[in-house]
């Protein structure tokens, strides 16, 4: 019983957001409609999905190393390398655009978190942490698929169903059993 609340514990800690600006941003936001009355600046959009790109190929390398399933380790493989080519795709555009990206993750409370874990224990916290990033990362691109500049909403909107199908996979994952679970 002690482990199950561990481990429902550790979900709940590890869903804290990894940017929580963006995030609480995102859970604000309400409805798709109220998002394309009031889409996030482009600046703002460049400076949260760069940082949150960023995050996520970190987090996706420490998972390749520190995963105990293979599923888990085929989530984080590829993430970091979707996530690596949109950033690459991302500041290309903002260099045209004369806008900022981020190129390093912040310091991030679910990293350090990550980090102290091990196994079974770190693949449900990495597949809870995925689904709430994506949850928000969703969030942010379908705001910024109504931007006023074309080139803005081509972006979003062809980066928008790579963003929804990671979501899939983290939440099949993050639904799955454990390893050994009857």
């Amino acid at each position: 019983m002690k482990r199950s609340s561990l481990i429902i514990a550790t979900a709940l800690f590890i869903s804290v957001p990894v940017c929580s600006e963006l995030w609480a941003q995102a859970a604000t936001s309400g409805d798709s409609a109220a998002t394309a009355k009031s889409p996030v600046s482009d600046q703002d959009f460049f400076t949260k999905a760069s940082s949150d790109g960023a995050t996520e190929i970190q987090l996706g390398q420490l998972a390749e190393q520190k995963a105990a399933s293979p599923q888990t380790k085929a989530l984080a493989q590829q993430l970091v390398k979707d996530h690596t080519a949109a950033n690459k795709q991302l500041a290309a555009l903002a260099a045209r655009k004369h806008a900022n990206v981020v190129l390093q993750p912040p310091p991030s409370d679910v990293m350090d978190k990550l980090q102290s874990l091990s196994g079974n224990d770190f693949d449900k916290a990495y597949a809870s942490a995925m689904v709430g990033g994506h949850e928000k990362a969703v969030a942010l691109f379908d705001s910024a698929s109504h931007s006023s500049d074309s080139d803005v909403q081509a972006f979003a909107s062809k980066t928008l169903p790579t963003l929804k199908h990671h979501l899939e996979m983290a939440q099949a994952l993050s639904s799955s059993k454990p390893l050994g679970t009857p």
